[in-house]
């Protein structure tokens, strides 16, 4: 006959196994992945299909933004504050409204526009409440604050 202790402890042991990768997870939170856009992000490229976009495919870079918040900074009409520099060192900052409490967006930077700045060095996105006040950031490894120096003479 099993002893009711051992089956009761290797039953808790198992419980706890499979609520370990819970732990690691964070309820509220701000992503972002980046995504190099070509010939090769087409889906029909890789099966064979016929797909106008072919002859003329997008080239650059995407940014995917995700986010989850509380409804309590919900209520305070936040948005997400994409800031970029550029390959050519110019920068940008994108302001986008979050309309849900758990969402995406994404940010592309294709053909022409890619072509002259050189594509996305570094980027940073804070969630700031209408308040002023950073909820959540997230930075690229290598973002650091740009400083611009005058050539006065």
């Amino acid at each position: 006959m099993p002893d009711i202790t051992n089956i009761r402890i290797r039953t808790l042991f198992a419980a706890l196994l499979l609520l370990l990768p819970l732990t690691g997870c964070k309820q509220y939170y701000l992503s972002l992945c980046q995504e190099w856009v070509d010939a090769r992000y087409l889906a029909s490229t890789h099966i064979g299909t016929p797909d106008p976009r072919q002859e003329h495919p997008a080239t650059g870079q995407m940014l995917i933004l995700d986010w989850r918040i509380p409804t309590e900074i919900f209520k305070k009409k936040p948005e997400v504050v994409l800031d970029l520099i550029l390959w050519d060192y110019s920068t940008r900052q994108i302001r986008i409204p979050i309309k849900h409490r758990m969402d995406f967006a994404t940010y592309r930077l294709f053909n022409e526009d890619y072509e002259k700045t050189g594509g996305i060095l570094t980027y940073k996105a804070v969630i700031v409440t209408e308040d002023g006040k950073v909820f959540r950031e997230w930075k690229h490894q290598l973002w650091v604050n740009l400083i611009t120096v005058s050539d006065e003479t």
